[in-house]
């Protein structure tokens, strides 16, 4: 009888070749490409994070917000960090980071915040960098050792989260609600646990293992529902298809940065060859929509030349603007193409992360309301 290779062996090789041909495809694009794609990934390691908190927005939402024009949900979350003391220590955590690409931007991006102001707690940038510091040292103190493969790092780090007392995931509540008369035991939904700040830092220890050259952000690495499973095989595999989807997120937005690069690599008539417009045509490719004023900071350009460089690209044909509060946010058209290479029998989601991150987002909120209006309930 033929014996079947398990599921988790044939997750666990998928993941690997899906690593390496990210690695290998960065090691070798432009300059260009790894600017967008540096851009892409600071913006989904912020969005991630602020919704791993509970925060519920949308893209829009989430830019508006950056840009200052508005606030970031409606209903802000009761036991969230804030929102911008949390991407104020993601950014400076960032901007150390060893691929320079990502260092760079991270640290020009932090004057571009203009995101109101946290109010109601002084201490909020002490806890969001108190935060990543304790995942550094659960990810360093307890070894992790590196290895030719991720696996038995990645298997001791749910360990290590499932004995800590910061990171271990917190279990639903039962909890009463009185209903015209009856009694209705619900589970609230628990608190979220920070992993958003280990999955910031684990891929040094995919850079200290060889499997990549640069540390990148890990959005999504980690997942919950992993530490309920009791049967081992099933666990590993689950763990191995965070690793998998990981890295199929970097193949997408590795393959529309380049996409994006080459639309500004063609011949456009009348576009000087001094022309900053291909800088902000990146910027805004990969972060996404952003205030003139905001653009200037970055760019270190006057307003009269970004308002040059917005109109080279209206020319182009790839302008876009959203008036929000008064205020404009441009952004450019995006284009996309076929993921890199990865294995067809492991073919991902036909939805974006960013449209299922809003799915998800709109779901959240519904379950929020629902759960304010429990909570209203039993204090009447």
């Amino acid at each position: 009888m033929e014996e079947h290779e398990p599921h988790s062996a044939a997750s666990e090789a998928n993941a690997m070749l899906a690593m390496g041909r990210v690695d290998g495809a960065l090691a070798h694009c432009t300059p260009a490409t790894s600017r967008i794609f540096a851009a892409q990934m600071l913006r989904h390691t912020l969005v991630s994070a602020l919704r791993q908190e509970g925060h519920l927005f949308t893209a829009q939402r989430f830019h508006a917000w950056f840009a200052g024009l508005a606030t970031l949900a409606e209903i802000p979350p009761r036991h969230a960090r804030l929102p911008r003391a949390l991407c104020e220590a993601i950014l400076t955590e960032l901007a150390h980071s060893n691929w320079a690409p990502l260092a760079n931007l991270a640290a020009r991006m932090k004057p571009a915040l203009l995101a109101p102001q946290d109010l109601d707690d002084p201490e909020a940038h002490e806890q969001a960098h108190a935060t990543i510091a304790d995942a550094r040292n659960l990810i360093e103190r307890h070894g992790l050792p590196p290895s030719p493969l991720a696996f038995s790092s990645l298997s001791q780090l749910y360990r290590e989260i499932g004995e800590n007392v910061r990171f271990a995931p917190t279990q639903r509540l039962p909890s009463p609600l009185q209903m015209q008369g009856r009694f209705v035991t619900f589970e609230r939904a628990p608190l979220p646990s920070p992993y958003w700040a280990i999955e910031l830092l684990y891929g040094q220890c995919l850079r200290l293992a060889g499997i990549l050259s640069d540390a990148l952000p890990c959005p999504g690495l980690i997942r919950p529902h992993t530490f309920a499973v009791q049967e081992p095989e099933t666990a590993r595999t689950i763990r191995a298809n965070g690793l998998l989807d990981v890295a199929r997120d970097w193949g997408e937005k590795l393959n529309n940065a380049a996409d994006a690069s080459r639309m500004m690599e063609r011949p456009m008539p009348g576009r000087r060859g001094t022309s900053r417009a291909p800088a902000l045509f990146e910027l805004l490719a990969g972060f996404g929509p952003m205030r003139s004023i905001q653009i200037e900071g970055l760019l270190g350009a006057t307003r009269l030349g970004v308002r040059g460089m917005l109109t080279t690209l209206d020319e182009m044909g790839v302008l876009d603007r959203t008036t929000i509060s008064g205020s404009h946010l441009y952004s450019v058209s995006s284009i996309h193409s076929p993921a890199l290479c990865l294995p067809a029998a492991e073919a991902g989601s036909a939805f974006s992360t960013e449209a299922l991150g809003d799915f998800e987002a709109s779901l959240a909120r519904i379950d929020s309301l629902l759960d304010r209006g429990s909570t209203d309930a039993e204090s009447d």
